[in-house]
């Protein structure tokens, strides 16, 4: 009997189930609750007043009902590189930007969902245990920045209560929410951020945010994508972070199918030893280098008693996954089939999206 495992179509990441209500709201009610108000200010206040890179990260939006963009494919994965911290993602092009981040073997940690400080604070790594803190730039603040770029307009603001301002109340600025911002080390043990800011498509970046358009301090019209594209890299370029602006769609359509089925086995457990596993590992290269299908050793091995199919499959994809078998990516790959040798290495190919400075 044979068994056959197609990566060419993407796998499902399990998305989480959303805790049902205990009464069905109205619609506008849902969404009024998403939009900026006095409490999901204070909420993401109390989240990210000091922003870790340990399992103790609370994202501002998590990936449940009520909080998630109602239209959202909201989702948690567990990574292994974050302690197996849950990672919360608001959709499937976060998902398939943040599996390949976590691919990277440069990546040492991420923040998703962080919030813009509104009046400027320390640079993300300050509290990154093993990075230095020498030469690192604080954020100046997004109102900082946004008065520097005349955009003051078009920050969100909410009332808040306040018993020592004039009629007991005032209004705040609701802090940008980015996406994914990623801890790095070099080579040499440096360390710097990358900020990603994801949407499914390039076209996606052109999309209006909202009807509204602002008016600059010399005239000039700008359209609300614009000026929040404007503002969140600037932004990040007072604290030296770079910006990447990243259409998932660019990611090539068997790179993310792949990467989806490593991730879903990369933390599954094996009851090889280390020594069992290098073993297999190197039969495998075996298979790669011959052209013989990783399944015809594996039913072999299966057979004899000596390996279930499971710890084998699971030690193959986590061998890819960890780059120790380097196989085509950009193919399918599939268990019954003779897996292709790597032709083209991922991580160089998307090398732009993770370098520090932008690309000459």
């Amino acid at each position: 009997m044979q068994t056959h495992f197609d990566l060419s179509q993407r796998q499902a990441i399990s998305q989480v189930q959303w805790p049902q209500a205990t009464d069905d709201m109205p619609r506008a009610k849902s969404r009024a609750k998403r939009a900026p108000n006095e409490t999901r200010l204070r909420r993401v206040s109390k989240r990210q007043s000091n922003p870790t890179w340990d399992k103790d990260y609370i994202p501002s939006i998590l990936a449940v009902r009520g909080e998630a963009p109602s239209i959202s494919h909201a989702l948690t994965i567990t990574p292994e590189k974050l302690e197996g911290r849950e990672v919360h993602l608001l959709s499937q092009a976060e998902c398939s930007a943040a599996i390949l981040g976590l691919y990277h073997p440069a990546v040492v940690g991420l923040q998703e969902q962080r919030a813009f400080s509104r009046t400027g604070g320390p640079h993300p790594l300050h509290n990154f245990k093993a990075a230095s803190p020498v030469g690192l730039r604080p954020f100046s603040g997004i109102v900082d920045v946004a008065d520097r770029l005349g955009y003051l307009d078009a920050l969100s603001k909410v009332k808040i209560k306040d018993a020592a301002a004039p009629g007991g109340w005032r209004w705040v600025v609701f802090p940008f929410i980015g996406d994914l911002l990623w801890a790095m080390r070099t080579q040499d043990g440096r360390h710097y951020c990358l900020n990603w800011s994801v949407k499914d498509s390039e076209d996606a970046f052109k999309r209006p945010l909202e009807c509204k358009r602002f008016v600059t301090p010399k005239g000039k019209l700008a359209d609300g994508i614009l000026v929040r594209h404007e503002l969140e890299r600037t932004y990040h370029q007072d604290a030296g972070i770079r910006t990447v602006f990243l259409a998932a769609d660019a990611i090539d359509p068997h790179v993310c199918a792949n990467l989806r089925t490593l991730f879903l086995a990369h933390r599954q457990s094996v009851s090889l030893s280390s020594a069992e596993q290098d073993e297999l590992t190197e039969r495998f290269k075996n298979c790669l280098e011959s052209g013989a299908p990783a399944f015809e050793l594996i039913v072999r091995l299966a057979g004899a008693g000596k390996y279930s199919v499971k710890d084998c499959r699971n030690v193959l994809f986590q061998a890819i996954w960890k780059r120790r078998l380097r196989v085509d990516l950009f193919r399918p790959v599939l268990i019954d089939r003779p897996l292709n040798p790597e032709t083209q290495d991922v991580i160089e190919v998307y090398g732009d999206w993770f370098s520090e400075a932008e690309p000459c």
